[in-house]
């Protein structure tokens, strides 16, 4: 047992926790935008990075998650951990996010989490994160069920902060419509 227990602790901790790293401005949410919203996005997009994580985050990977995302704190406003793959957090695992959020609240900046699994154990991952006090109100993380509601958030957070304001799309009245328009004779 303690070999098996030793050779899985080895494998997960030569493997890699973050799967892929893109910025915001290299992927975008499938909303639809205004050719002068894209140019915005695309230029200052950047502010923000988005870590797709997998495997088992806990004490032999924490260290790595934390080189992975710490070169990136000072310079991004927004860090989205897609947590789609994660099999499992341990403590130590959301101290270092803890730490990682912290960092970022220190100059105004966000903390993202999206897909948040339930756990091979069946404990659902955005619990655990409540119970230990990872995301309550009031603290700069926010949780989102999918990438592409992150990513919209975000990107509406870079329009707003360069003074786009999208136009809110109102629905027309039939009487608003030509054809539904009452006759007067």
């Amino acid at each position: 047992i303690a070999l098996a227990v030793m050779l899985f602790i080895r494998e997960q901790i030569n493997g890699s926790v973050v799967h892929k790293k893109v910025l915001g401005n290299q992927r975008f949410s499938k909303q639809v935008r205004l050719v002068d919203e894209m140019a915005i996005l695309q230029q200052h997009g950047e502010r923000a990075a988005i870590f797709e994580l997998q495997g088992s985050l806990f004490f032999g990977t924490s260290d790595q998650l934390f080189c992975a995302i710490e070169p990136e704190l000072k310079s991004r406003s927004y860090i989205i951990l897609d947590m789609r793959r994660v099999q499992s957090v341990d403590v130590t695992a959301v101290h270092v996010l803890e730490q990682i959020e912290d960092t970022l609240a220190e100059h105004g900046a966000r903390l993202i989490f999206s897909n948040l699994p339930l756990l091979p154990s069946g404990r659902d991952m955005e619990d655990y994160f409540g119970q230990v006090g990872l995301v309550k109100p009031g603290h700069h993380s926010r949780v989102f069920g999918e990438l592409d509601e992150a990513l919209e958030w975000v990107e509406n957070r870079i329009l707003e902060d360069n003074n786009v304001n999208r136009m809110q799309e109102t629905l027309l009245d039939l009487r608003d419509i030509d054809i539904f328009k009452s006759r007067r004779d």
